[in-house]
């Protein structure tokens, strides 16, 4: 019986994954004033834009904290339909837009920054079990060999 623990390890939980909860966090904590902020006026009957949006930033930050690229997604969709309704409210006015897609620009950025670890399902990559397993870097190193050694 194989008592090794080696396929069972937590996963490692270094400075990247710390940063993705504390970017889930921050998300989460937008998202949830931004939601009941819009769940109000719809009751006022104005615009469904900021429930859907504080939806979207909440299910972002959710699924980031549970490193699942459905946070990714969710957060892409969110800037995309954010960007779409400040382009329709405000025209193609430089400075309008930069006020109000500034922020939520730069928070894409950092999703984008924490997107590896998120692929990776919150694991860090061990570069010494990468080489192992696949080779030297992300080429497996029978990629460039031919059946012919002698070519």
């Amino acid at each position: 019986m194989d008592t090794s623990n080696e396929d069972h390890a937590a996963p490692a939980r270094g400075v990247g994954y710390w940063a993705v909860i504390a970017l889930s966090i921050v998300i989460l904590c937008i998202g949830m004033p931004i939601f009941a902020g819009g769940v109000w006026l719809i009751m006022l009957g104005a615009s469904s834009f900021y429930a859907l949006a504080g939806a979207g930033l909440f299910l972002a930050g959710f699924f980031m904290m549970r490193m699942s690229m459905l946070g990714f997604w969710f957060y892409l969709l969110t800037f995309m339909g954010t960007a779409a309704w400040t382009v329709n409210d405000v025209g193609m006015d430089f400075q309008a837009l930069f006020q109000r897609l500034a922020v939520p620009l730069i928070a894409l950025l950092l999703v984008l920054l924490a997107s590896p670890r998120l692929w990776r399902g919150g694991h860090s990559v061990n570069r010494e079990t990468a080489r192992r397993e696949g080779g030297e870097g992300v080429v497996p190193h029978m990629a460039f060999s031919s059946p012919d050694k002698n070519v």
